[in-house]
């Protein structure tokens, strides 16, 4: 059989995995997971292990986490069984490949079960060359992980570290699924003989095999280029499909992108396949086949089941063509078509989304009073600013918890007094002669007055000193009467309860980076107006979860205009961008192109249950 033969085969497969992988397998995971985190309670950022730190808990992750392996490592068997088959020229059918790929799991026990699902779940998906799978698509680092990294250049060298090393590990056991599937070897056999099919490869094949995969590495980041979108996910299938299809604009769109990419990526996995095999071809004896020997009980059992799943057939098959049986199926139909439509209604946007300028703007060093001047003459409703107190207890604005990064020094904001710390000069890799200085909190609102651009205020306290900081940024804002244009959050949700409690009326939100379940009415207990979620987060689950609370999100940091789209057709509620330019237009035209849809043109405080907008 030719290429193209396997290629239409595998996607045939690929196509109903990938619906009972979305349709049931991975909403019955997330349920398993969910039902267990609802009762433990939602964590949120660094507190996220606590989730998983009892036995019950860590058991539980434990299974899931392998279940996932286990499911990865079994689609991965029937493709390779696929390939090698039509290279064979073989007759079979699919359903023969699928079920004698259940054999291949029995090289995923022991040992073999833990550094394989290690392999399939995280390196496989980081590097996402090669190999795709359906459970577990892909591992991202956070963006503002790399984002913080690309502002040093010890932090660049440790990005151009890390890909490097994921690369070379991934080429290293490039045929570790070949021989687990073909050769029944287990993962550290495996391991071992993927090292020794380098050495095996004609030079030819040394050289296409590396070709392939960087084919496929620079037709992915081309498309990557112009389709600048963020991809979907697995959460946003399952339950919130339909919603998502129905109602929300930015899911059409990517739904179609998403189709056309697995298309793409599961013919260019067949062909790597099929490369690899083509290169050990009569150096390794590594073939699939139809009869696995399975156990004469297993085999027993197998064929009991196949003879009463055939027997149910047929008995539906009769009763379908009756006509009172249409009829009913006809009547549930139409049922199932009006439930859904009702169910899927959601919540209109809490309020109409709003341009928030991250640490001022990227126009002049982050933080800085020329940055937060910046961020206004661009059309920011808000600046984003991070808060930290000095030794004398003075608000000053600075992100990093040391000096390093931006004043080339050692030593931290808390170490110092504001004095001292006005007399160090900063700058950063796009302004390196800025000269900027470190500006108070103060300083800001003064220079604030008489405008209409508010604050978004991030406390960021060290150890110990959150209560001290939040009096001391209350005790400003109340001074300058700043509480109507001004919003407060933190990851740190405890340094902002002496706001809550001070002043229920302020617009208080809880900044996010990792949460480790999904938003219920347990957010509640947080006593929160709004998310400030990193872009890692953003899905269209959460969004319609966060709209079912009636909380706005905003999402940090986005740098991309095209993505300042997608997540305003999403319904999020703000942007937070270090490009206020990008951002004022991509807003601009989005307004432009919405005129209703919005409950408060121009307000910016959350709908409450009776309606009732909170005045400051």
């Amino acid at each position: 059989m030719s290429l193209g033969k396997a290629v239409k085969k595998v996607l045939w497969f690929e196509l109903i995995w990938k619906v009972l992988v979305l349709g049931l397998i991975n909403p019955l995971f997330r349920e398993i997971y969910q039902t267990y985190v609802a009762s433990a309670g939602i964590h949120f950022n660094q507190n996220m292990l606590l989730t998983f730190l009892d036995l019950k808990s860590g058991l539980l992750f434990l299974l899931l986490f392998l279940g996932a392996a286990l499911l990865v490592f079994y689609e991965y068997s029937v493709i390779i069984n696929t390939v090698s088959l039509c290279r064979q020229k073989e007759d079979f059918t699919l359903p023969q490949v699928m079920r004698s790929s259940l054999w291949n799991l029995g090289t995923m026990r022991g040992w073999s079960l833990a550094a394989g699902s290690l392999y399939y779940i995280l390196l496989l998906p980081l590097v996402r060359l090669g190999y795709v799978n359906t459970m577990v698509p892909l591992v991202v680092i956070p963006e503002f992980v790399f984002g913080e990294m690309r502002k040093t250049p010890l932090g660049v060298a440790g990005i151009v570290a890390l890909y490097a090393a994921e690369y070379a590990i991934h080429l290293l056991l490039l045929f570790v699924p070949v021989c687990m599937v073909l050769g029944r070897r287990r993962f550290g056999a495996a391991a071992s003989e993927s090292v020794c099919c380098w050495k095996k490869l004609s030079w030819k094949y040394r050289l296409l095999i590396p070709g392939g995969l960087f084919v496929w590495e620079r037709v992915i980041t081309e498309i990557s280029r112009y389709w600048r979108r963020k991809p979907l996910g697995n959460d946003d299938f399952g339950d919130y499909f339909l919603k998502n299809l129905f109602f929300t604009e930015a899911f059409r769109i990517d739904l179609l992108y998403w189709l056309l990419l697995n298309l793409l990526t599961t013919a260019a996995m067949t062909g790597i396949v099929w490369l690899l095999l083509s290169g050990l071809e009569g150096r390794l004896d590594l073939c699939a086949s139809l009869s696995p020997a399975w156990s004469r009980d297993g085999g027993t059992l197998l064929e009991i089941a196949e003879r009463r799943w055939s027997a149910a057939r047929s008995r539906w098959r009769q009763r379908l063509q009756k006509r009172r049986w249409l009829f009913g199926l006809a009547a549930a139909g139409l049922f199932l078509t009006v439930w859904t439509v009702a169910v899927s209604w959601q919540r209109p946007p809490v309020h109409s989304p709003i341009a928030i300028g991250h640490r001022g703007s990227a126009g002049a060093v982050e933080n800085t009073l020329p940055a937060i001047l910046d961020a206004q003459a661009r059309g920011m409703d808000f600046a984003e600013i991070d808060v930290q107190l000095t030794r004398d207890g003075v608000p000053v604005l600075f992100h990093d918890g040391d000096l390093r990064r931006l004043a080339g020094r050692s030593g931290s904001v808390g170490e110092l007094d504001f004095a001292s710390l006005k007399e160090i000069p900063l700058s950063d890799h796009a302004h390196p002669d800025a000269n900027a200085r470190i500006a108070s909190l103060e300083e800001v609102l003064q220079a604030l007055e008489g405008g209409t651009m508010g604050l978004l205020v991030e406390l960021k306290p060290e150890s110990g000193s959150g209560a001290a900081l939040a009096a001391a940024v209350m005790e400003l804002i109340e001074r300058y009467g700043f509480g109507e244009r001004a919003m407060f959050m933190s990851l740190d949700y405890m340094c902002l309860m002496p706001l809550i409690e001070k002043h229920p009326e302020w617009w208080i939100g809880f900044c996010l980076f990792g949460t480790s379940g999904d938003i219920d009415e347990s957010i509640w207990r947080y006593d929160v107006d709004f998310l400030a979620v990193e872009e890692a987060l953003v899905s269209g689950r959460l969004i319609l979860q966060a709209r079912e609370q009636s909380l706005p999100v905003y999402v940090w940091s986005v740098y991309d205009d095209e993505r300042m789209r997608q997540y305003l057709e999403m319904g999020v509620s703000g942007i937070i961008t270090d490009y206020p330019e990008y951002l004022r237009a991509v807003l601009d035209t989005y307004n432009a192109l919405h005129p209703t849809g919005v409950i408060q043109e121009g307000k910016w405080f959350p709908i409450q249950e009776d309606g009732e907008i909170p005045v400051s």
